[in-house]
This record gives structure tokens, sequence and C-alpha cells, in this order.
């Protein structure tokens, strides 16, 4: 069976070590990558590249949004799942925001990281309950009601071929966009609609008739 391979970026060297040694006590996992910040883990990748990296939001030097900011860009098939604590909300909406759709708490049960990391590696999104709830709860402070949302054109035509069942890929071959811009783009719209996948935004359209 072919291991899940793992990189951590964690400043807290106990909180660190704990979690490698759990990880390696599951058969399914490898760790290939320790690193402090955001600057040491895109040094070593460089040289070693992982299926999912254990992003901490907080770290000197480079934090975990920046850190993930730059993987993103630099190694966009590198999965990330970001570690956070539940109490520092702001962290954890700035990394939905930017694009990032697995949460774990430091504070959850290991149980919960590994079922997230398993779901991340099958190209799945994962939130702890309370994630979404903090998610959710925030992104309606700070987006309103979405029957006073203004859909561009742009928007509507993105929508569509999304509703249609088209790739971003295929969605970038239409307008002439790269398939990254694109998921940049369907990220943002998802944020702004606050909704989580493609089922939850077909019926926000259907309901708001946003075709």
């Amino acid at each position: 069976m072919t291991k899940i391979k793992l990189a951590i970026a964690e400043d807290h060297k106990q909180y660190r070590k704990a979690i490698v040694h759990a990880l390696l006590l599951e058969n399914n996992f490898e760790v290939v990558l320790l690193a402090d910040n955001g600057v040491d883990l895109l040094e070593q990748l460089k040289n070693i590249v992982p299926d999912i990296i254990l992003m901490d939001i907080r770290m000197p030097h480079m934090d975990g949004l920046k850190a993930t900011d730059q993987v993103r860009e630099q190694y966009p098939k590198i999965k990330i799942i970001a570690l956070s604590q539940h109490y520092i909300e702001s962290n954890i909406i700035k990394m939905y925001i930017q694009g990032v759709r697995s949460f774990v708490g430091k504070e959850d049960d290991l149980e919960e990281l590994f079922k997230a990391i398993k779901v991340v590696y099958q190209g799945g999104a994962y939130m702890t309950e309370r994630s979404f709830e903090i998610i959710q709860r925030n992104l309606t402070l700070v987006n309103g009601n979405t029957d006073r949302l203004e859909i561009s054109k742009d928007d509507k035509i993105i929508i569509n071929m999304i509703l249609e069942g088209l790739t971003s890929k295929q969605i970038g071959e239409k307008l002439n966009k790269s398939h990254r811009t694109i998921e940049d783009i369907r990220e943002k719209l998802y944020v702004k609609l606050r909704v989580n996948n493609k089922m939850q935004l077909v019926a926000l359209a259907t309901k708001r008739n946003l075709r």
C-alpha cells in the first residue's frame, strides 16, 4: 500500500513531536518533512515534495498564511490541511478566504486529523464541526444576507459553467485563462456566496436565480 507522504510545518516542537509520533503509529502515513516555519518549509520543498502539508497558521518568520500562498503558487498539486487553535477564529477565516478548505483544531482528537488526511488525499475537503461553525458564523457577519449580493456578469458566466459541470481546466480553455486563475475565481465565488461546494452552489443559484 502506498503511504501518504506528509510534511509538518509547526514551530511548537513538543506538539510537532507528539503529532509525528501519532502519525508514525499509523501504517498509511509517512512523515517526510519537518519545518519550523514557512521559510524553512519552502526551502525544504525544493528537495522533498509531500502529498499533504499540515500547516500551522501562527509561525515566526513566515506564517501559515504566507506559506500557503507560496505553496499554492509554486506547488499547486500539494494539498494543505490547516492546523489551528479554534479560539483564534480570525486565522481560520483568513485561511478559508485564501482557499484552504481543510481545517483541524489542535485541541481535536487525533482521529479527526487522521480522517482529514485520508479525505484530503483522495481529493476531498475536510472541516471539523467546530471549524465549519466558525467559518459559517464569521462569513455571515462579514458578507451579510445573500439576498443583497451583487453578482457581476462575469460571475454569472463562471457560475453557469460550473453548474454545467465544466472543470476549472475546461472553463479556463473557454475563457482563455489559466487553470489556476479559474480556481482562484471559483474559490472567491464560494466565499462571496458563502457556499462550500458545487451542490450548495447549485441550491443557491436556483433559489436566487443566479443563472
